[in-house]
């Protein structure tokens, strides 16, 4: 499919991120009707004064910050899928499948232990992404590149490593607001997302997804091959450097304010690339926003399916990737047959 655009991705994209976020604010155990979410949202975006209402506090202060966190994590999981599937040129590679997710829960979860700060336990998730996903490169790594089933092997044992390494954690922990803290982040969900937060979390992620857009060009000579990119004259090394660490980030900011939602990294590329083909420079703002508009229809799901409690946005997630990840092998298992 020939690629499109990426100006008309972004408008496209953007008015249908506008238009699923607004339906999420009506969706809920109380109904709020289109009209008044469309009454109280440009107070909210103008900086007016609203009069206060059950209405308005339903939307403002419990389910926007809520859809954009989740609109946020899927965007920042789609897009670092996408920069990891082009790095390792293996369409099963997602920050969950080769242990990533699981290596930056760690960090979250050592810091709620360890009882650092916010920013502090965001910049231990990332640093414990990097380490986990520079493992996996080093152990898989041979003279002929990074063969698919060897990065794949590799990243399920590191993320059990890190799976290990969290069980410890909480092993240790004796307090009990930090156990639950712990276990609802390994879940998966949106359950405590506030505004402080995304104030942090909004600007990085769109901050790194530029900085992928910036490096489109550079993810498309990767994705042809290490030694295709060298004849091409590009600096392989740190262009992958780059890359990885850019994916370890959005990673890290998704985790920080989700936990492990699983798969989203590994469905949405796929995706958009049949929607925009394989081109980064639209590829990559396309699986921003399938990777939003995907998260924030989950979440809807998670809070209204069995009221008054809430599903796992995780669980969910996995319910939908694992049949998506069985139909990828099967087609890959399929592809190597017949050659």
């Amino acid at each position: 499919m020939r690629a499109r655009n990426p100006v008309n991705v972004a408008i496209l994209g953007l008015v249908a991120a506008i238009a699923a976020i607004a339906l999420s604010l009506c969706i809920g155990v109380i109904h709020v009707p289109i009209g008044e979410v469309a009454r109280v949202l440009p107070d909210f975006v103008m900086g007016r004064d609203r009069e206060t209402s059950m209405a308005s506090t339903l939307v403002l202060e419990m389910r926007l910050p809520r859809a954009v966190g989740a609109f946020f994590v899927g965007a920042a999981l789609g897009s670092a899928g996408a920069m990891l599937q082009a790095l390792l040129r293996d369409p099963l590679a997602s920050p969950t499948l080769i242990g990533t997710a699981q290596a930056s829960a760690f960090g979250r979860v050592l810091g709620v232990f360890l009882g650092m700060s916010y920013v502090g336990s965001l910049l231990l998730s990332f640093l414990t992404a990097v380490a986990g996903t520079l493992i996996v490169l080093v152990i898989a790594r041979s003279r002929r590149g990074m063969p698919s089933q060897a990065v794949l092997l590799t990243g399920v044992n590191v993320g059990m490593l890190f799976a290990a390494l969290i069980g410890l954690v909480q092993y240790m922990s004796t307090d009990e607001g930090q156990l639950s803290r712990m276990v609802l982040l390994l879940l998966g969900g949106l359950w405590q997302v506030t505004w402080p937060p995304l104030a942090l979390i909004v600007p990085a992620t769109l901050v790194c997804i530029g900085a992928g857009l910036l490096l489109s060009r550079h993810l498309d000579l990767l994705s042809l091959g290490e030694d295709s990119a060298l004849r091409l004259g590009m600096n392989t090394r740190s262009s992958g450097t780059a890359v990885l660490l850019l994916s370890c980030l959005l990673t890290s900011l998704a985790v920080s304010i989700a936990g492990i939602v699983a798969f989203v990294g590994l469905v949405v590329p796929h995706a958009a690339r049949r929607l925009v083909g394989p081109a980064h420079r639209a590829l990559l703002p396309a699986c921003a926003f399938l990777g939003g508009i995907l998260v924030v229809a989950v979440d809807c799901v998670a809070r209204t399916a069995l009221p008054p409690n809430e599903l796992p946005l995780g669980v969910l997630t996995s319910l939908v990737g694992v049949p998506f990840f069985l139909v990828v092998m099967h087609s890959m298992v399929r592809e190597g047959a017949t050659r």
